[in-house]
């Protein structure tokens, strides 16, 4: 099977971006504040953290979807 540049290109811009929001998510775990609610972090800390979840849940979703588009090419 002949995978077209541009499906690469777009592929691992995908997978960057999901990674970039793993990295997000951790790095808000390891050194954003020591709240035990929700509603004690602030205003940036909850909207990172809403940025990066959508972030990682979209690109697997895209990551997925490129990969089963391709498997019925």
């Amino acid at each position: 099977m002949k995978i077209p540049a541009t499906f690469k290109v777009v592929f691992w811009v995908v997978v960057g971006f999901t990674f970039v929001s793993f990295v997000g998510l951790g790095y808000l775990a390891i050194y954003g504040d020591t709240a035990n609610a929700e509603a004690e972090l602030s205003f940036f800390q909850r909207q990172f953290h809403s940025a990066c979840n959508f972030g990682w849940q979209t690109g697997l979703g895209a990551i997925l979807g490129l990969i089963g588009g391709k498997v019925t090419d």
